[in-house]
């Protein structure tokens, strides 16, 4: 197997790297050459179609309720654990089989909850992303206020001004850049 003049790892030092990455990251320069920190162009005809896939709108809101789904169900488990059957009111010890039902009550709730804020967020993102044709901070602005004020609309204009105005400070605090 012969090896490429580039794949010569030999010279790399912990001090070439920072000098690197402190040239290249943030630079315009980055953007239009190729090097350390870039992205590989793909040749194969699979690759560009995984590639393809993986970036569609589709793809990124499922990913988004599966994850959100989970993670509600983890934090439903969790705050069943720490506060169980709180909203039962009877005199009777509590037993092992109420606070699985508890437990498992919650987690669905807070499943389905995570689960459509994934879905939502993400897709209305990914939808203002391809319709504005650019990535920025915008989109998760405009997402965050559009899911934000359509699920405050249900109880009227007043709440659906104000969760258009809450909820859009969440997603970019969430969204890795």
């Amino acid at each position: 197997m012969s090896r490429d003049k580039d794949d010569d790892w030999s010279e790399v030092t912990p001090v070439y790297l920072i000098e690197r990455i402190s040239t290249r990251v943030g630079s315009k320069e980055s953007l239009t050459k190729p090097g350390l920190l870039s992205k590989p162009f793909s040749s194969n005809p699979a690759e560009k179609k995984i590639e393809q896939i993986a970036e569609s709108c589709l793809f990124k809101a499922g990913m988004a309720t599966v994850i959100g789904g989970a993670m509600g169900v983890f934090f439903g488990v969790f705050t069943a654990a720490i506060d169980p059957n709180m909203t039962a009111v009877t005199d009777k010890p509590q037993t092992a089989r109420d606070v699985y039902r508890e437990m498992l009550s919650r987690s669905k709730s807070y499943g389905k909850s995570f689960a459509f804020l994934g879905l939502a967020l993400s897709g209305t993102e990914c939808l203002i992303e391809t319709y504005r044709a650019r990535s920025d901070l915008k989109n998760s602005l405009y997402s965050g206020c559009l899911v934000g004020g359509g699920m405050g609309l249900r109880a009227g204009v007043v709440p659906g001004c104000v969760g258009c105005a809450a909820l859009p400070r969440s997603p970019p605090l969430l969204t890795p850049t």
